[in-house]
């Protein structure tokens, strides 16, 4: 099945370009939750989806603490993560700057270069959506 997309037009104030700009916005299908990965993962394997949701949350456990340890999580096949920070407040002066002020901003993810071929062949169907 082909994923949606509709071209969304980009206005530019900044540079004064009148010739008109788009950029792709991809339409979700659903969501899908981790019991049923489980049940489609359980049966193509001898893994129950039990076995499965349990390795998860290990899996997510361990990847919580390692990051927390200051470790990216590099997972062969699948991608990179690691968390990014921010600042709680503006600051003028570096030196100002204490470990209070930073807090975790998100966990950033970079695919692997096979999770990437393994999407190579995606298709697109347009949507006026």
């Amino acid at each position: 099945m082909p994923v949606k997309y509709r071209l969304t037009k980009i206005n530019d104030n900044i540079t004064g370009n009148t010739e008109p700009r788009f950029s792709v916005t991809l339409i979700s299908n659903g969501n899908i939750n981790l019991e049923q990965i489980a049940r489609k993962i359980s049966q193509m394997s001898s893994f129950t989806s039990g076995d499965i949701i349990g390795a998860v949350e290990g899996l997510l456990h361990v990847m919580a603490e390692e990051m927390k340890a200051g470790n990216t999580v590099s997972i062969t096949g699948l991608g990179t993560f690691y968390p990014t920070g921010e600042l709680t407040r503006e600051v003028n002066d570096p030196g100002k700057v204490r470990s209070e002020s930073v807090r975790l901003k998100s966990i950033a993810f970079r695919p692997s270069p096979g999770l990437r071929k393994r999407m190579s062949n995606i298709e697109f169907v347009k949507t006026n959506r």
